[in-house]
């Protein structure tokens, strides 16, 4: 008919608007085109949604891609069209992420929990895939704006949703987000294990640009978490072994496990390997370098009575008060028994290891237990006989 027809002509108008990139024009015929939505049917309305959304994706100027988006959502929501609607939402608060506009982006993902929620205002779980990507743009809202409040909280259900619904997309987005939320409490074995779950779902989707990012956060938390584990053992990253980057990340791992402080400082510093282009990896290196210092540190003591602090410091490239402070914490760990004499600047340490000195420690625990228990005892038997001799 007539109408199909112009509805056909509109549709390819505005494309053709969008590929020159006059977007005002694309925006004014799109409105021409919208009206004709209750014209035509429900398959033909969709499709040509869809193609002119990702005609209009091509903008530059994301602002146009936004109107864009609300126009669509109006005529939407008038024709009651709630499956294009949804997906149309995410990709507009997918938008308000990308800007970084906070209170657009929970006006958006208000919208969206609201149509996955029963009356009661629970959640509907016969709507899994949708509350999955309401709660992975939420996550990410959580992880813009810091709320590691509301991360907490939503988190966990997330985790459960994952288990029932597979979409490797929004799984992938959970778990770097997750791994992020673990990484900032300096909890880095849980922080591994969610790092390396996003990093086998950004395969499986073959986005390889994020998938290489998630093994360089892997290796980042394993050395952190002091893993015996290497990661490059595993099958799905051996893909990447010959990439310059992961390459350079391997080497890191390698040097981290030789306590070769050395190496480490050149791989790290080396602008070809790009390792301190990544704000992420940088937020977290003072950790990273502090752990391979102790384990340096501590196996430079280890034939020593007593020990300089200058050569200590010049051994690890540290100054006094850094190395001062590394020893501080292997004694409090009681990874050394010992003490440090600040004045002449010795570190003195005791013949008996870190593990007999638990020992003896230990059974002084035990003893003192079992002295309490006895007095205990004692004090029952003098309340029921008080011509019970006292002992002690």
């Amino acid at each position: 008919t007539e109408v199909v027809w112009r509805f056909k002509a509109l549709q390819n108008i505005v494309s053709l608007c969008a590929r020159l990139g006059r977007f005002d024009d694309m925006a004014t015929q799109y409105r021409a085109l919208l009206e004709y939505m209750d014209k035509v049917t429900r398959n033909d309305a969709s499709e040509a949604i869809n193609t002119v959304l990702d005609s209009a994706s091509s903008a530059s100027d994301l602002t146009k891609l936004e109107t864009i988006y609300e126009l669509t959502l109006d005529a939407l929501q008038a024709n009651a069209n709630q499956r294009l609607w949804f997906s149309t939402s995410v990709k507009l608060a997918k938008l308000h992420l990308e800007l970084g506009d906070v209170q657009k982006l929970q006006r958006s993902v208000r919208s969206l929990h609201k149509t996955c929620q029963k009356p009661d205002g629970t959640d509907d779980i016969s709507k899994g895939s949708q509350l999955l990507e309401v709660y992975a743009l939420e996550i990410q809202m959580c992880t813009l704006n810091k709320n590691s409040l509301r991360m907490k909280e939503i988190y966990p259900k997330t985790i459960n949703l994952t288990s029932a619904i597979a979409d490797p997309r929004n799984i992938a987005v959970i778990r770097e987000s997750g791994g992020k939320m673990f990484m900032s409490e300096k909890n880095w074995e849980a922080a591994y294990n969610e790092f390396f779950e996003a990093f086998k779902n950004y395969q499986e989707t073959g986005n390889s640009t994020r998938a290489k990012i998630m093994l360089k956060y892997v290796v980042l938390a394993n050395m952190l978490a002091l893993s015996d584990i290497n990661p490059f053992d595993s099958r799905e990253a051996k893909v990447y072994q010959d990439d310059p980057e992961i390459s350079a990340m391997a080497n890191l791992r390698t040097a981290y496990e030789q306590n070769d402080i050395t190496t480490i400082d050149k791989l790290l510093t080396n602008p070809s390997y790009r390792i301190l282009s990544d704000d992420f990896i940088k937020t977290y290196l003072q950790d990273l370098l502090r752990n391979i210092r102790l384990q340096v540190l501590q196996n430079i003591i280890r034939p020593y009575r007593c020990v300089g602090l200058p050569f200590l410091a010049k051994e690890i490239n540290v100054d006094a008060t850094e190395v001062t402070s590394l020893l501080v914490q292997l004694l409090l760990d009681g990874k050394i028994i010992g003490k440090i004499d600040g004045t002449k600047g010795f570190l003195n340490i005791n013949s008996e290891s870190a593990d007999e000195a638990n020992k003896f420690a230990n059974l002084n625990k035990w003893v003192d237990a079992f002295e309490r228990i006895t007095q205990g005892l004692l004090g029952k038997l003098i309340q029921m006989n008080p011509e019970t001799p006292r002992v002690g």
